[in-house]
């Protein structure tokens, strides 16, 4: 329906139609031209004038076109199926029957209602899966899907078939749904407890550090087996073959039987290491899939190695040791001048303390550093050369002689952000003793970065006394002046530890020691370790000569699994970097290569992960009637088994308040909007002109 309204009032209407008939009225009946031709085609032709006339007056009056749309729409039913692997694993033959019952079921429903389908497992989907089983069981999805996707206003219900175990997500008792919308719950599994021994969960961490101790947690539940024993095994595979890490026997002493094994261990070289947990199986149990579960763990080599290099004993050289020491990640070497370093390469940071000296160059020993990209800090003192000091590096310049000492104390820059210190250390800085610092004129590289200031007596200076630099991907650190072991105790007077002073050094180190990776061309998987229930995904980057991002040429991505098959693809490219999807992948070891071609250069990354069988699903085969009864009466819905679907159709079919709902829609258009309109108009005016120049008043 329509309807046509205006913005000013209808009374000029009239005033429009009284215009458009004065005009045809002075053209057609007080002009000549016409006065020989017969009184009707005088008044067709002023009836088209007036009319083309009034229409356009309308315009004027900017009339608005309202349109009324109605449209009935059935109340909808989200039927929610859960299709995991507990739905088929003791039982699957129910399967077929239930599927002819669910086409009786939506067949019946079908003229009242509009039915949508939601299937759910390790997550929610509108279409069927291929191979139900899924190795997870998310009932919160499907409740979360429905609700984002459905009209509430038109859904009336959600049947949810299930079994009511569920591994994953949050408890869908507690899902908002439950509130708004009745949930009617169709229950199909096995609730009796039978015999068994299973582990149910695994605590480690993915990620450990070479010759560090590590805790795994692994919790055993059995039932109906009180006064058995198991024997338990935590085995680590090594070349091929597993290995037991360790074992012991485990006395069962009731029905409802729960212990945590707690082992501890030694990490491995660095690598990625497969474990399993392994319960032996008690006479009489049916499921064994959950009385081993594997897991892997890899072991990162994070050990950095610190050369104090120093031109002869001081206390200095003991307080960053300590320092250093206290952080299990840094193995620390001290060795003096002209004593020889048998493989520099090996060290991540070489300390020089108060080198060069008057008798020792460092040219040579640096040259090598330069050629292995290794980082270096320096602590300047009264025994530096500083004439050598200012043609070995070119951080800092200092115009002055070493033999005279300024003594001067921290003072912090604000505007330092290469690292953060805490409040503690900041706070404590300005109370510390003064260092010894090499007298002379300071001149530091522009592109450096202080992060400390000399206050000389009571002079704040812009003289720099720790400051970093970064060039060609080499690190530099550079502390102006000796004597940081008073440093340490002075904190340990004022806050009865060394925290501060440890926080200082390990950052300085670490920052300098640090490597930035700067290659042109990087891929890598978004883990190492992954469930097979989880999506592998790929980003790409890669950076041209100015190290700018870019996704200009094609990438082509070549996976291989143990199996020796390979599976090519080709990065998709998103933004300005690359990013491909695989999804989930078969358990198993996989190697990547990517390719590709920038400015005549073959580029390439390499990578590898490993794929894990994800064991959740099968570690509790205990159906849950109680979840689905509890979720039925809270949404005021009902709880059926699976084999009476038809007297769930039969209360939906009768439920009278579930009634389609009429929807109108109103669609407002100015006129002029409307082309029929203008073309009406336009024929009008065309019409009238045709007719006058066939009756030759043209």
């Amino acid at each position: 329906m329509s309807q046509l309204s205006f913005q000013y009032p209808a009374v000029y209407l009239l005033a429009c139609l009284l215009i458009a008939i004065g005009g045809a009225l002075l053209l057609y009946y007080r002009s000549r031209s016409l006065q020989d031709r017969p009184e009707w085609q005088r008044f067709l032709l002023a009836f088209l004038r007036s009319l083309s006339l009034f229409l356009l007056c309308l315009l004027l009056m900017n009339p608005i076109l309202k349109h009324f749309k109605t449209d009935l729409k059935k109340p909808v039913i989200a039927i929610a199926i859960d299709q995991s692997a507990s739905m088929f694993y003791k039982d699957s033959s129910w399967y077929g029957a239930w599927t002819d019952q669910m086409k009786q079921f939506t067949e019946a429903l079908s003229e009242k209602y509009r039915i949508e389908n939601y299937y759910f497992g390790a997550r929610s989907s509108r279409n069927a899966m291929d191979s139900p089983g899924t190795k997870r069981t998310d009932i919160e999805s499907s409740l979360e899907q429905i609700q984002e996707q459905s009209d509430l206003q038109l859904l009336k219900a959600v049947v949810m078939v299930s079994d009511g175990i569920y591994n994953s997500g949050k408890n869908p008792y507690y899902h908002p749904l439950c509130q708004i919308t009745p949930i009617y719950t169709v229950f199909h599994g096995d609730s009796t407890r039978e015999k068994d021994l299973g582990i149910q969960r695994i605590y480690h961490n993915d990620v450990i550090y070479s010759g560090d101790k590590f805790a795994i947690q692994v919790d055993v539940q059995a039932w109906n087996a009180d006064q058995e024993s198991f024997q338990f095994r935590l085995e680590r595979m090594d070349a091929n073959q597993w290995r037991t890490v360790d074992e012991s026997r485990e006395k069962i002493n009731k029905n409802s039987f729960f212990v945590t094994k707690d082992v501890i261990i030694d990490a491995a070289a660095p690598g990625i290491y497969k474990y399993r947990a392994v319960c032996e199986v008690l006479r009489g149990e049916r499921n064994l899939r959950n009385n081993t579960q594997q897991f892997m763990i890899e072991v990162l080599d994070a050990r950095k190695k610190v050369l104090l290099y120093a031109q002869s004993p001081h206390p200095d050289l003991s307080a960053i040791k300590n320092a250093l020491e206290n952080n299990k990640n840094y193995q620390v070497d001290i060795l003096y001048a002209g004593q020889p370093i048998a493989k520099p390469e090996m060290y991540n940071l070489v300390l020089f303390h108060q080198l060069p000296s008057v008798n020792f160059r460092i040219q040579p020993l640096l040259a090598t550093l330069n050629a292995n990209r290794t980082a270096r800090f320096f602590i300047l003192g009264s025994q530096t050369n500083l004439s050598d000091w200012n043609t070995c590096q070119d951080v800092l310049r200092i115009n002055g002689a070493g033999n005279k000492p300024n003594e001067s104390q921290a003072l912090t820059n604000p505007s330092f952000n290469n690292f953060t210190l805490s409040e503690s250390l900041l706070r404590n800085l300005a109370l510390y003793p003064p260092l010894n610092c090499p007298f002379g004129n300071y001149d530091p590289d522009p592109t450096s970065t202080i992060a400390l200031f000399q206050r000389i007596g009571k002079i704040d200076t812009k003289y720099p006394l720790l400051l970093f630099h970064d060039r060609n991907g080499i690190k530099t650190g550079v502390l102006c002046g000796d004597g940081i072991w008073k440093w340490k105790f002075n904190e340990f007077v004022q806050s009865a530890n060394f925290d501060a002073f440890y926080e200082l050094v390990s950052k300085s180190v670490q920052y300098c020691s640090v490597k930035d990776d700067h290659r042109k061309f990087k891929v890598s998987s978004n883990k190492k370790i992954l469930r097979e229930t989880e999506e592998l995904v790929i980003n790409g980057e890669l950076y041209n000569d100015n190290y700018e991002r870019i996704n200009t040429p094609d990438v082509s991505f070549t996976l291989s699994a143990m199996d020796g098959k390979k599976y090519e693809y080709s990065l998709g490219k998103k933004d300005n970097y690359y990013e491909m999807n695989i999804g989930t992948l078969p358990t198993g070891d996989y190697n990547f290569i990517a390719k590709t071609t920038w400015n005549d250069k073959i580029l390439s990354a390499e990578g590898k992960f490993s794929v894990l069988e994800d064991q959740v699903e099968l570690s509790n085969l205990v159906a849950r009637p109680d979840l689905l009864r509890g979720m039925a009466d809270k949404s005021k819905g009902a709880f059926f088994y699976v084999d009476q679907m038809s007297s769930l159709s039969k209360l939906l079919a009768s439920e009278e308040k579930n009634k389609p709902v009429l929807f109108q829609t109103l669609d407002i258009r100015q006129l002029i909007d409307h082309r029929w309109f203008l073309f009406v108009l336009l024929m009008l005016l065309t019409a009238e002109w045709f007719l006058r120049r066939y009756w030759g008043s043209y």
